[in-house]
């Protein structure tokens, strides 16, 4: 079951962190695959840096908050990495 909730908020988060950080929601399914990942990645990374600073996620939206700022920070981090002549979505 465990399995289950962190692949719907790693959707979730991913879903929104992708469309506030490029503008578009994944449109085929390789792309959710692809927003499922970040989400649940940034779910970790998330609750890392919330760890650091006390604070915890106490029920699903909580989770979604978390996951959905690490997923951001996630994006943003490989958008900055991208070169500079390549298209950015």
């Amino acid at each position: 079951m465990d399995l289950i909730i962190s692949l719907v908020v790693g959707g979730i988060a991913g879903a929104i962190a992708l469309f506030v950080v490029h503008r578009r929601l994944p449109s085929e399914p390789l792309e959710w695959v692809g927003a499922i990942l970040v989400g649940i990645i940034g779910g970790w990374l998330g609750s890392i840096l919330f760890g650091l600073l006390g604070l915890q996620d106490v029920n699903l939206v909580g989770s979604i908050v978390v996951a959905f700022v690490g997923a951001a920070l996630i994006l943003l981090m490989l958008q900055r990495m991208a070169p500079r002549g390549q298209d950015r979505r």
